[in-house]
């Protein structure tokens, strides 16, 4: 197992992360995996390939990684909290895979560590609104820096919603923003926003609450030109 210590962003988010570890690893066993599950195989890693996890929290997402990676492959994971790598190190050891995987305690808008173009595929849940617009602007750069000409980004975040899930939680925000920290975002005009053309997106739920996933690609490396001359990027949408 590698482990790599960079000088950590410091500031509420990582000692927030850093005490709820423990009781964060737990409750996460409880949520159901479909709407995670779903970007998996929608970002479908492939044996051999190199690919980086943001924010993996615990690792319970590491070890599909890994699985689907195989042992040619490799995993990386970068988290701001030193508690959640340490977590994840621990289930990685006790699943055999710290022989594919290597751990990042650093923040994902800056991932000096991580070369120009050697990652094909990343992997963010319930990542990105967390993060404020600029925040996310920085993420998602370093996400287009690091990906290979061919490679993807799989995200997972709160959708904007009417529906009364969606209401309640925009609620207890207002109430707890401490506490509930993760904002509801139109994740298509993020990433659009951030130079990558969305191949495919679809809609769920986490526990009632409104979620969007979506796999892009930056928006440059995968146009195709129709018979008329003009680009477009093919977009498969599902509803749930």
């Amino acid at each position: 197992m590698r482990l790599i210590e960079l000088v950590r962003s410091g500031g509420e988010p990582a000692a927030w992360y850093d005490r709820i570890a423990p009781i964060y690893e737990r409750y996460v066993r409880w949520l159901p995996r479909g709407a995670v599950g779903r970007l998996v195989d929608e970002l479908d890693p492939r044996p051999g390939e190199t690919v980086l996890e943001i924010g993996p929290g615990p690792g319970t997402e590491l070890v599909e990684l890994c699985e689907r990676v195989g042992p040619t492959g490799r995993v990386v994971g970068v988290d701001v909290s030193g508690e959640m790598i340490e977590l994840a190190r621990a289930r990685l050891e006790r699943r055999g895979f710290g022989d594919r995987a290597t751990l990042i305690h650093g923040d994902a808008r800056s991932l000096d560590h991580v070369a120009d173009g050697t990652v094909d595929a990343i992997f963010a849940a319930s990542v990105l609104e967390s993060l404020p617009p600029d925040g996310r602007r920085t993420v998602l750069g370093e996400c287009r820096r690091i990906l290979a000409p061919d490679g993807r980004l799989g995200v997972l975040s709160l959708a904007r919603s009417e529906r009364l899930p969606a209401r309640l939680y925009a609620g207890c925000r207002r109430l707890l923003p401490g506490a509930v920290d993760c904002r509801q975002i139109d994740l298509v005009a993020v990433l659009e926003a951030a130079g990558f053309a969305v191949r495919s997106r679809w809609s769920d739920r986490l526990v009632g609450v409104p979620v969007e996933g979506a796999v892009a690609v930056p928006a440059s490396d995968r146009r195709r030109t129709n018979d008329e001359g003009s680009t477009f990027m093919p977009l498969r949408v599902f509803e749930s």
